[in-house]
C-alpha cells in the first residue's frame, strides 16, 4: 500500500493527465448532485434531465461529505467546509423548511428523503444508510478539525445522538438488523457483507454495550477476519455472508476497506480484499472476446438493458455490465488497474474527446452519459450500433472511484487516519 502513491509519481503523462481529470471530475460529480440549500446528495447524478434529483439518499450525503475532504485537500472547493457544515446542519435539523426523516426513538435515518423538506420517500428506517451518513461526518469531523472545529463537535452529536443497540439480531454469530421499524430492529443479515460498518459505527456511538461490544469483537474485529465466511473462487478464497456458494459484489469489500480503519491497515483484509479483485479480473477473463481491462462487478443501474437496479457478482450478473468504478476501487491493492482505466478511455470510451459525424444523435447521448467520466458500460453494446447509454450514475456505487483514485494519489492513509479505531474509544 505505501508505495501507491509512488505508483502514481511514476505515471506517463498521457495516463497521469488522464487520471487526473478523472479524479476532478470524480469530486464534480458529487457537487453537481448537491442541493446548494440544503446540502443533501440526490441518489443519483441523471445523466439525461435535470440535476440535482429531487430524491436524496442518505448514504449518498455520507458519501458526499467524504468528498468536500478530498477537495479541500486537492483545492478543488475552497467553501467545502462550510458546505459540511450545511449539510449536517440539514440532517441534524437545523435548516428551516428541511427535516430529513428519522425514527423519533432510535436516531435512524429513512433511505431516501426529500432534497428540499426531509420527508420520507416511501423508504425503509435504514442502518447501513444511516451508518454510511455518520461515517461520513466523522471522517469529515476529523478532517476538519483544526480549521472547523465545530464540524467535529457536530459529528460527534450526530453519533450519539442514535440507539446503536437496535442493530445487534444475533451477536454471537454477527447478524445485524438492516431496518429499523417501530424502534425495534428488523431484517437480519448475517456476516460478512459492508454492515460490517455499521458494527463499527455501533461499537464507536455506544462503545459501554456489551451486546454491541459481542457483536464487533466476536465477529468483525480484525483477529476475527480470518473466521469470517469464505467462498473459493477457484483456489482463491474470498469473504462471503452466510451463503457459502455464492459471490458477494465488489463493492461489499470496498466500503469497509475504506470506512473501518482496523480493515485498511490489517494485512489479513488486505489479503482478502486482493483476492476479491483477482477473483473480479478472473471471472472476466472466462468470457470469450473481452480484453483484460475489461472487469468490474459493482452495483448500479441497468436502466433501458437489463431491468433496474442490480448488485452484480460473479455468477450473478445480467448482461455482464462493467462497473469502471470497482477498478479505481481496488487501485491500492492493484495499482495496475490504472492502465485497465486509462485502455478504456482512450479505446472505447474518450468520453471528453468522442465524435460522430455520421450519427449527430449517438455523439451528444454518448457525451452526456459519460460527462464525468467512466461509469457502468455495456462491453457487448460498446462497439454495437445499439450502444447503450447509461440513464443515472448512483452517487453510492460512485463512490469507489472517488475513494480508489484518492487513495492512489494519497494514500490509504488518507482514510485509515480520519476515522477513529475502535480501541481508541474503548480505551
Amino acid at each position: 500500500m505505501s508505495n501507491v502513491t509512488d505508483y502514481y509519481k511514476d505515471l506517463p503523462e498521457n495516463v497521469k493527465s488522464f487520471f487526473d481529470r478523472q479524479y476532478k471530475d470524480s469530486y464534480a460529480l458529487l457537487d453537481a448532485s448537491r442541493n446548494p440549500r440544503t446540502g443533501l446528495y440526490a441518489d443519483a447524478y441523471m445523466t439525461f434531465g435535470e440535476n440535482p434529483d429531487f430524491r436524496c439518499s442518505i448514504a449518498a450525503t455520507g458519501v458526499g461529505l467524504i468528498g468536500l475532504c478530498v477537495a479541500d485537500l486537492e483545492g478543488w472547493d475552497l467553501e467545502a467546509a462550510e458546505k459540511v457544515l450545511v449539510t449536517l446542519r440539514c440532517v441534524m435539523g437545523e435548516i428551516e423548511g428541511c427535516q430529513p426523516a428519522r425514527d423519533d426513538q432510535t436516531g435512524f435515518y429513512a433511505h431516501f428523503v426529500d432534497m428540499e423538506t426531509g420527508e420520507n420517500l416511501n423508504s425503509e428506517i435504514s442502518t447501513i444508510d444511516t451508518s454510511l451518513l455518520v461515517a461520513g461526518a466523522l471522517f469529515a469531523g476529523h478532517h476538519f478539525k483544526e480549521t472547523a472545529p465545530e464540524i467535529n463537535e457536530m459529528a460527534t452529536r450526530l453519533l450519539k445522538q442514535i440507539d446503536w443497540r437496535v442493530v445487534v439480531a444475533d451477536k454471537e454469530n454477527g447478524v445485524i438488523n438492516m431496518i429499523v421499524k417501530d424502534a425495534e430492529g428488523i431484517a437480519p443479515l448475517p456476516a460478512f457483507n459492508e454492515y460490517a460498518l455499521v458494527a463499527y459505527l455501533a461499537l464507536l456511538g455506544q462503545p459501554e454495550n456489551e451486546e454491541i461490544q459481542t457483536l464487533w469483537h466476536g465477529n468483525f474485529s480484525e483477529p476475527k477476519l480470518n473466521d469470517l465466511p469464505q467462498v473459493q473462487y477457484r483456489d482463491i478464497p474470498v469473504l462471503t455472508d452466510n451463503d457459502k456458494n455464492a459471490f458477494l459484489s465488489s463493492f461489499v469489500h470496498q466500503f469497509p476497506y475504506y470506512l473501518v480503519p482496523e480493515y485498511g491497515k490489517s494485512k489479513v483484509y488486505q489479503n482478502f480484499f486482493t483476492n476479491a479483485c483477482q477473483a473480479d479480473r478472473f471471472k472476466w477473463k472466462e468470457h470469450e472476446d473481452v480484453p483484460s481491462y475489461v472487469w468490474g462487478y459493482g452495483a448500479g443501474p441497468n436502466d433501458g438493458l437489463h431491468g433496474g437496479y442490480h448488485a452484480d457478482k460473479i455468477n450473478n450478473a445480467p448482461g455482464d455490465i462493467a462497473s469502471a468504478y470497482i477498478v479505481a476501487g481496488f487501485l491500492p491493492v492493484y495499482p495496475a488497474g490504472i492502465h485497465d482505466l486509462y485502455a478504456l478511455y482512450r479505446l472505447h470510451i474518450p468520453y471528453d474527446v468522442y465524435t460522430n459525424p455520421e450519427d449527430q444523435e449517438d455523439e451528444e447521448k454518448f457525451r452526456q452519459s459519460y460527462h464525468f467520466g467512466l461509469h457502468r458500460y455495456s462491453w457487448w453494446h460498446l462497439e454495437q450500433k445499439d450502444r447503450w447509454y447509461p440513464t443515472k450514475i448512483t452517487l453510492i456505487d460512485w463512490s469507489s472511484m472517488l475513494y480508489g483514485l484518492t487513495a492512489f494519489k494519497r494514500g490509504m492513509p488518507f482514510f485509515t487516519e480520519r476515522l477513529p479505531e475502535t480501541n481508541a474509544v474503548l480505551k
